[in-house]
C-alpha cells in the first residue's frame, strides 16, 4: 500500500506529507500488509499562478512520483527484497491531494487523454511515467484508496479499469463529490468527484465502492 498526501511549502515547490494519511499508513502496517507513505514534489507555479494548465502540470509530477515510488519497491523486491512485498498486490491511495494523485496516475494512463497544452512537454517530462527514478520496473498498481479525490475526466475510466474504494463527504467546498469546481490550491476547474468515479465505474462493470 503507497499513501500520498498533503502539503508543506519549501523553497523549490511543495513537499507533500502528513499526518492524516501516515498515521493511516501506520496502523496498517503491523500486523497485515506493507504500508508506505510518499513525499511528492507539487510546482510552486500552482500556488502563485493557479489555473488549470498549472494544475495538470502539478498533477503529472505528482503522479510521476507516484510512480516512481512503485517502481522503487518493485526493484527492492526483485534485488534485496527488504519489505516482503507481494508486487501484485500492490494498491495506492491518500487524502484529497493524495487522492487526486493516485486516482489519475490510474485513470489517466493514455497519451491521447492528456490535455493537449501539454503536448509540447510530453517527452521531456518523461511521458506517462516520469523520469522520477528506477527506470526498467513498471509503475502499474491494483486497486485505489480514495478519500475525497478526483479525476480530471470521467471519460478516462474504461472497462475492467483499476478497482477503486472510495470515502467522500457530498458536502465537500473543496475537492467536489459530484461533478463540480475543485477549489484546491485556490483552482476553479471542473472534475469528477467520487460519486461520478463510483456511478461511472458500476456503469462499465467495473468494482467501486462509496460511503
Amino acid at each position: 500500500v503507497v499513501f500520498s498526501s498533503k502539503l508543506q511549502i519549501t523553497k523549490s515547490g511543495f513537499n507533500i506529507s502528513t499526518s492524516a494519511t501516515g498515521a493511516m499508513s501506520d496502523a496498517l502496517i503491523s500486523p497485515g500488509p506493507f504500508a508506505s507513505k510518499i513525499n511528492f514534489f507539487v510546482p510552486s507555479e500552482l500556488l502563485f499562478n493557479a489555473n488549470e494548465e498549472n494544475a495538470y502540470r502539478a498533477v503529472m509530477k505528482a503522479i510521476h512520483d507516484l510512480k516512481a515510488a512503485i517502481r522503487y519497491f518493485k526493484m527492492n523486491d526483485e534485488l534485496f527484497d527488504d519489505y516482503k512485498i507481494d508486487i501484485n498486490r500492490v494498491y495506492a491511495g491518500g487524502y484529497s491531494a493524495g487522492a487526486v494523485t493516485a486516482i489519475n496516475a490510474a485513470y489517466l494512463n493514455e497519451y491521447e487523454e492528456v490535455p493537449e497544452f501539454l503536448y509540447g512537454d510530453y517527452d521531456s517530462i518523461g511521458g506517462l511515467d516520469g523520469l522520477s527514478g528506477n527506470p526498467g520496473y513498471n509503475s502499474n498498481f491494483h486497486g485505489i484508496v480514495n478519500l475525497s479525490g478526483a479525476v480530471g475526466n470521467r471519460n478516462w475510466i474504461i472497462e475492467n479499469d483499476i478497482p477503486i474504494v472510495s470515502m467522500h463527504g457530498d458536502l465537500d467546498d473543496v475537492v467536489p463529490y459530484d461533478d463540480d469546481l475543485i477549489t484546491l490550491f485556490g483552482l476553479n476547474m471542473v472534475v469528477d468527484g467520487s460519486f461520478i468515479i463510483h456511478e461511472t465505474m458500476i456503469e462499465l462493470g467495473n468494482y467501486s465502492a462509496l460511503h
